[in-house]
């Protein structure tokens, strides 16, 4: 311990002693570490991190498997197919919940919930807002192994037929609604028009089982009449809720998942659901479902394999330093040697300093990271649904960084360990002139590696920043401009039937009659805002197509929809007011519509049946132009466009196109629908310029941080780069001086250390481009406009990173050209 203790010591002098050479491998290693440490943060809490709950590792989800799945009025949410021609789902009709709660063995608590997608109205203190709402069963807090900050839990008594209708509401929901006023307990809240008493507030660190915890307020599943009266609890052919169990200490999961097996079957003999053999899959639900998680870590695993490259790059850099640093230092490692330090004394020695390095960049790292932890959030804040995660630095984290500074300092300490240790006591005390120069072979191979691996990571931000630029310039179809946004629902407040179409139409005349107002319309989703809703059509007269139907995309709107948005309309008439349910079905179509389906034939007139059980046959009154429907990225599909007149919505997007700045108009409106009803809050506030900015989020984030990574990747090159060129040059000073009292001038002498690093760099980038040829196929999927293996962009990197080698040996190279002869050979 006491030796240890001393090379300790011995490495602090060391580096302190070279504080330009400690202070450059702390910094690559501070930014290298950290971008990796600020990538796994994410990773962690969107997929790691085990939920803050009692014994997180007794969970187990309860998932589904089958071949062949029939599911006749299943929602599709939460399926996956796997080898073997199965498909895996996460959502059971509640009698199946029930059979498990009953009838399964091997778990203490088998619970369910299930999330409302559209959250519920909340209305507290004469205030609406849609809040995010879980239905769960009476024992989900004692089977989940969670509880209450004050009040108490969701209990079975309050998940029965005729019990008293209560919540627990979340920290978060309590800081915002409640003022975390203590007196919330006991308070009423309406929850979709029916009212709910609360009992109970969650500790401020409670996480949810639902991937991202967008959850607000918990009610018992009993209340599903009042929320979601379209899943009935006593309905088999309805699939709709999440199980998850607590395993009991010592119970053989093989055979509790045979119990579940045959109930599953069970309920699929009494239901219309049928499957080949089904069966029960159970998962570690220690981190609650993964299904949604792992898509939304797709990224962040791609941004691993970027920063780790950066990392590499950052030891390949160190690795070079260090060599050239163990040069110099022969004469010193000579004396150790001399004085009987063995071989493995010197290697230990070496690695101890590499790793005080390692350790004060990885604190260094930890700084930069929770210094990126809003890039992060801005990163998950383009996700839909509303997901929150919390990215704090967590025994997960620091265990990650700590094992990144122990694998970084054995990658670049081990080689210059080696090197150390194969010191020559006898070579290391001959003079300058006879011990001739060390060689840097491994130097120079090592520059080469950081140049090539950073033509990757160039080539890749190159094409992902001309992806963002071509994705900008791509025309919607419709004005962005002055153009706001928002979302009603007031079904939820309780207007259905005619009641509703005059909220709708109340709606339309007070916004309309708003100064500066030109033109307001409703929608069922927003144009370019990733939603998607497709159905199957028939068109008589016509056979069908091999692959069975054709499918359309819906869009459900008022008269003024077309108008508003600035889709020129190019055959036949808009939408009117005429159309109301008692009419036949209409719809305009756009153009890719009029091209599939009816080729050189006008399309007006012509009918077409919808296929969503309601028999309904649509007749053509008009066509416009093509608009982007779910993202600019994707192609125009066909699309229709129906009259809301015609189908009860309960609810809508409101467009408001305006002469003035959205911002300006938005008081007006609040006071407008204030005199409506108060009750039916305005929610998704935004302008389409903003939903279209949103629409490219993850692309600009993607582009901004491979680019930042790239540049980080470039400057850690030239740093390498810059240090072989200057130890070179130190190196062979006694050399250029001879050459220069001969004759050679100095622009002949700085020529040949820039043709040097010509070299290395062309090595490099002759590397890097090979090597491009397949990482670009990895980010294929992610390119608009751009060819994977861009000419362009391959020679642009190329040529920056030749440019930046000039420019990291133009110092050295200058220096070299101005060596004074005489100076040099009495240096010798």
């Amino acid at each position: 311990m006491s030796t240890l203790w001393q090379d300790i010591r011995y490495a602090v002098r060391m580096l302190a002693q070279s504080p330009r050479f400690t202070a450059v491998a702390m910094l690559s290693l501070a930014l290298g570490i950290g971008a990796n440490t600020a990538v796994f943060s994410a990773l962690n809490a969107v997929l790691l991190r085990s939920l803050p709950v009692r014994n997180p590792h007794e969970l187990r989800l309860i998932n589904w498997i089958g071949r062949n799945p029939r599911l006749s009025s299943y929602t599709g949410i939460g399926t996956s197919d796997v080898p073997g021609g199965f498909t895996v789902g996460t959502s059971f009709p509640y009698p199946a919940y029930r059979d498990f709660r009953d009838q399964g063995t091997g778990f203490t608590d088998v619970f369910a919930f299930f999330a409302v997608s559209k959250g519920v109205t909340a209305v507290m203190r004469d205030e609406a807002s849609i809040a995010g709402a879980l239905l769960v069963s009476g024992n989900f807090f004692k089977g989940y192994g969670a509880d209450t900050l004050i009040g108490r839990p969701i209990v079975p008594e309050d998940d029965r037929p005729g019990a008293a209708p209560v919540a627990v509401v979340t920290y978060r929901w309590w800081a915002q609604r409640g003022g975390l006023d203590p007196a919330v307990l006991g308070r009423a809240i309406t929850l979709n028009r029916s009212s709910f008493t609360i009992v109970g507030v969650l500790p401020r660190d409670y996480v949810g089982p639902v991937a991202g915890d967008p959850t607000d307020i918990y009610v018992p599943l009993a209340a599903q009449p009042q929320l979601v009266p379209s899943r009935p609890l006593d309905s088999p052919d309805r699939w709709w809720v999440q199980i998850m169990g607590r395993r009991a200490p010592g119970a053989n999961e093989a055979k509790a998942r045979a119990s579940l097996a045959l109930l599953f079957r069970h309920v699929l003999s009494e239901s219309s659901t049928k499957m080949d053999e089904p069966g029960i899959v159970l998962q570690d639900g220690s981190r609650g479902p993964l299904m949604v998680r792992r898509l939304v870590a797709k990224p962040f695993l791609a941004l691993t394999g970027v920063s780790g490259l950066v990392l590499l790059i950052a030891c390949a850099n160190i690795a070079g330093l260090l060599l050239a640093r163990g040069a110099v230092r022969r004469h010193e490692v000579a004396v150790r040697a001399a004085l009987g330090a063995g071989r493995w004394r010197l290697i230990r020695q070496s690695l101890t300093e590499s790793l005080l390095l390692s350790l004060a960049g990885a604190c260094l790292g930890l700084l930069v990271a929770a210094g990126s932890k809003h890039i992060l959030l801005g990163f998950l804040a383009t996700l839909p649904d509303d997901f929150r995660f919390d990215l704090r630095i967590d025994r997960n984290v620091l265990a990650f960084t700590l094992g990144v500074s122990w694998l970084t300092a054995l990658v670049f300490g081990l080689l210059p360990a080696l090197g150390a240790s194969r010191a020559d006591p006898v070579a290391g005390f001959r003079s300058r002139s006879t011990a001739g120069r060390p060689r840097l072979r491994l130097g120079r191979t090592l520059v080469s590696i950081q140049v090539g691996l950073s033509v990757l990571l160039v080539v890749a931000a190159g094409l992902l920043v001309r992806t963002f630029v071509n994705l900008t310039r791509i025309d919607p179809g419709f004005r962005s401009e002055n153009l706001l946004l928002l979302r009603l629902s007031p079904g939820q407040a309780g207007y259905e039937g005619s009641r509703l179409a005059g909220f709708y139409e109340r709606t339309h005349l007070a916004v309309a009659a708003i100064p500066g107002v030109q033109s307001a319309a409703f929608s069922s989703m927003l144009l370019a805002g990733g939603g998607w809703s497709e159905d199957s059509i028939d068109i008589p007269g016509r056979p069908r197509p091999p692959g069975g139907s054709r499918q359309v995309c819906r869009l459900i709107v008022s008269d003024e929809f077309l108008d508003t948005m600035d889709i020129p309309l190019l055959q036949g008439r808009r939408l009117a007011a005429e159309e109301v349910a008692a009419t036949a079905p209409v719809a305009v179509v756009n153009e890719t519509f009029a091209r599939a389906f009816f080729q050189d034939e006008s399309p007006l007139g012509r009918t077409f049946l919808l296929e969503d059980g309601t028999g309904r046959m649509f007749t053509i009154v008009g066509v416009c132009r093509d608009a982007k429907y779910s993202s600019l990225r994707e192609a125009t599909p066909p699309v229709m466009y129906s009259s809301c007149r015609q189908e009860e919505r309960d609810a809508m997007f409101l467009a408001i196109r305006s002469r003035l700045s959205s911002a300006s108009l938005l008081p007006a409106v609040r006071r407008a629908m204030a005199g409506i009803d108060p009750g039916v809050p305005l929610t998704s506030i935004r302008t389409q310029a903003q939903v279209l900015d949103q629409s490219l989020a993850q692309d600009r984030l993607f582009a901004w941080l491979c680019s930042a990574l790239a540049q980080l990747a470039v400057l850690l090159s030239c740093i390498g780069l810059y240090g072989l060129m200057a130890y070179n040059v130190a190196r062979r000073t006694g050399e250029i001086g001879v050459r220069m009292a001969i004759g050679a001038t100095g622009a002949r002498v700085a020529w040949s250390i820039l043709r040097e690093a010509v070299v290395l760099a062309g090595i490099g980038v002759a590397v890097g481009l090979s090597g491009a040829v397949v990482v670009t196929r990895f980010i294929e999927s992610q390119l608009y406009g751009v060819a994977p293996m861009d000419p362009a962009t391959l020679a642009g990197a190329g040529a920056l990173l030749v440019a930046v080698a000039l420019l990291s040996a133009w110092l050295p190279a200058r220096r070299a050209a101005r060596v004074d002869p005489m100076v040099a050979l009495r240096c010798e």
